[in-house]
């Protein structure tokens, strides 16, 4: 995707460079690059891994929306389409744009989304949609261990 966006790439490489210039990167760099997650999450928002997410319903009274579902029904989130609904990204869900993610300098910290649910903010530097809206590996206690790096947060579902 950057060889198709010099700018990003250039904003990219910029941001590498100010944060580690010509010496190698050390563990202590990584809470200052910023812009290389958002791109990395961008990445993975357009081109998910996991594509679809197999549950099991174990109840017998859930409703999906107006659907009643039957215990013991195979479910399947599509996590493709799941990351690219404008409900939560905007209309712009087939653009390849890291600033998405980017919280620095935002005055929109916390803000609720059209569904009245709070944005979450894993740190305080990188802007995340609202919980169950970018799910690249998953969500819930079994989900990828490399979570923390994406955004996501221990939950039982």
């Amino acid at each position: 995707m950057l060889a198709l966006h010099p700018s990003l790439q250039d904003t990219l490489y910029n941001d590498i460079q100010e944060t580690i210039g010509d010496r190698l990167p050390k563990y202590e760099d990584f809470p200052n690059l910023v812009y290389p997650l958002c791109v990395m999450l961008e990445t993975l928002r357009m081109f998910p891994p996991v594509v679809g997410m197999p549950r099991l319903a174990i109840k017998d009274d859930l409703l999906l929306g107006k659907y009643y579902i039957p215990k013991d029904t195979s479910l399947i989130y599509d996590t493709v389409n799941l990351q690219r609904n404008p409900k939560y990204w905007g209309p712009d869900i087939d653009v390849f744009d890291p600033s998405r993610f980017d919280g620095r300098n935002s005055s929109e910290l916390g803000k609720e989304t059209d569904n009245g649910e709070k944005e979450r903010y894993v740190p305080e530097k990188i802007r995340m949609p609202a919980k169950g809206a970018f799910m690249p590996f998953s969500e819930g206690s079994r989900s990828c261990l490399g979570n923390v790096f994406c955004g996501g947060e221990r939950t039982n579902l």
